[in-house]
């Protein structure tokens, strides 16, 4: 059993990490990977078909919360594409260049992005995993430049648009950040 958990994760967990990096899989698709690796941690490769002992979300917990440790597929998937957002956000290079200048024309933030009808199918599954980067992290203000006023969570735990929605609906540019918020009512 040792041994089938240890091929599980180095290889049928690995096998499609250069898909998982680049495109959000499809439900149908985890689906069936799941099933392949639950298959093989159960029958081995055995004909004969075996009962599942443990829930499959029991296995994929870490060992010390009592799991075995199999990789998550979703969970790495998610995580694999909000890594491209961080490098965007903190890392110059090639590729942030083209990104910022194809889809954040006018200093844009990654909170501003918005999804249109014509964008590539890698963008579209990196704006699909936007909220999940953005949501739960802390933010340093700094000058203000790249933190939205009304959606980033840059006060509380929350973001002002929702602790003031009444005053979020009345606002006029809903995408300002700090910065220009604080200058233009100072």
């Amino acid at each position: 059993m040792a041994g089938r958990v240890t091929l599980i994760n180095s290889s049928l967990s690995s096998t499609f990490i250069y898909h998982m990096s680049m495109y959000l899989l499809p439900k149908t698709i985890t689906e069936i990977l799941y099933k392949q690796r639950r298959k093989f941690l159960w029958q081995g490769n055995s004909l004969k078909k075996k009962y599942q002992l443990v829930k499959w979300s029991k296995v994929c917990q870490s060992k010390k919360t009592g799991g075995l440790g199999i990789k998550d597929i979703k969970k790495m998937n998610i995580s694999l594409l909000c890594k491209w957002w961080w490098k965007l956000q903190y890392e110059e290079g090639l590729w942030q260049s083209i990104i910022r200048a194809k889809y954040m024309r006018g200093g844009r933030l990654i909170g501003a992005i918005k999804h249109k009808i014509d964008d590539p199918p890698v963008w579209s599954d990196l704006l699909k995993v936007k909220y999940m980067y953005l949501s739960n992290r802390k933010i340093k203000v700094k000058n203000g430049l790249s933190t939205l006023f009304w959606e980033d969570p840059w006060i509380n735990d929350k973001p002002l648009c929702l602790l003031h929605p009444v005053l979020y609906e009345l606002c006029t540019d809903k995408l300002v950040s700090v910065h220009f918020f604080l200058s233009r009512n100072a």
